[in-house]
């Protein structure tokens, strides 16, 4: 019988549940996310993050304040 195995990238997904904001250390790699409300956030500059309509910002500490964040492969 065969069996599926998930791929790697399905193994490294990390998660951050909403935490106070002294709290929050930044990972230094800065992933790509997507909160609770399906919206995709994108690292753009050395400290903040776009949402993937560009209308909203905000800092990590912003985010992980705010939201349950899950890492997603990050498009070109």
């Amino acid at each position: 019988m065969a069996t599926s195995h998930p791929s790697p990238h399905q193994l490294s997904r990390r998660v951050w549940l909403v935490a106070s904001v002294r709290d929050i250390p930044e990972p230094a790699d800065r992933p790509t996310v997507r909160d609770d409300l399906m919206r995709t956030w994108r690292p753009e500059g050395d400290c903040s993050y776009r949402c993937e309509y560009g209308k909203r910002c905000a800092t990590w500490a912003e985010l992980h304040a705010r939201f349950d964040l899950v890492e997603v492969p990050a498009t070109d």
